[in-house]
């Protein structure tokens, strides 16, 4: 083996470390669900969401861009204080990336956003659930009180 093949698999591996690091992982589920609030707040806006000038009608559709992300994104990061203390969070992540992968393909198979818009979404949700799944079923050390 080359020393650059070397190299890119020392490299590839200490990443590999880095991003399963508990506190890691609760930064990437608070910038995740920032960007959440963000795309919420900023709903006609071609980076985020453009819905073309139109508006969300229906009884309950002021639900759909409740801002919802905000108070997931604020307890991740108070999580990531202590992610040993609050591993039970990581069911929760779990559970709330399941739900955003899962939101993306029905919105894909009911025609509601095309493939473009929810490749990033339900990549980005896939990827950290991957990862909060390890949390949950890392094994840990048992917590000396």
């Amino acid at each position: 083996m080359e020393e650059r093949q070397r190299f890119t698999l020392k490299v590839s591996a200490w990443i590999v470390r880095m991003v399963r690091q508990p506190r890691i992982v609760l930064f990437l589920l608070t910038g995740w669900s920032a960007l959440a609030f963000v795309t919420q707040l900023f709903v006609n806006s071609g980076v985020f969401l453009d819905i073309h000038d139109m508006e969300l009608n229906g009884a309950l559709g002021g639900l759909a861009l409740s801002f919802n992300a905000a108070p997931l994104a604020v307890l991740y990061l108070y999580c990531s204080r202590d992610p040993e203390r609050y591993a039970h969070v990581f069911w929760l992540s779990l559970v709330h990336q399941g739900a955003m992968a899962a939101s993306g393909l029905y919105h894909l198979a009911i025609g509601t956003f095309s493939i473009e818009s929810i490749l990033v979404p339900v990549v980005g949700a896939g990827f950290l659930a991957v990862l909060s799944f390890l949390q949950v079923f890392e094994p840990r050390p048992a917590r000396v009180q």
